[in-house]
């Protein structure tokens, strides 16, 4: 579970990893470098193009009530390529 800053830094590492440049992805998902350059760093962008990005990425984003409970099951080599720096239990 992610903050919309740890999110932000997520999907720039998993765009780096798929070999995109702002420029290049920020055109694929139809936004504009800032708008990308916003999302990356933890700005509130529409959630239109969040999804987007996620979306072209391969990635899917789960969104659960305030306060549910979860379970996140990951693969190995996701999980160092992409670990969690962040406290158990926040939020998107």
């Amino acid at each position: 579970m992610y903050g919309l800053d740890q999110l932000g830094s997520f999907l720039q590492k998993a765009r780096k990893e798929k070999g995109y440049t702002q420029d290049e992805f920020a055109e694929i998902i139809g936004a504009s470098h800032a708008t990308l350059s916003a999302l990356e760093n933890g700005k509130s962008v529409s959630s239109q193009t969040l999804m987007r990005a996620v979306s072209d990425l391969g990635l899917k984003l789960v969104v659960l009530p305030k306060g549910a409970r979860a379970e996140v099951h990951e693969d190995a080599a996701f999980a160092a390529a992409f670990p969690r720096s962040h406290e158990e239990g926040s939020r998107v």
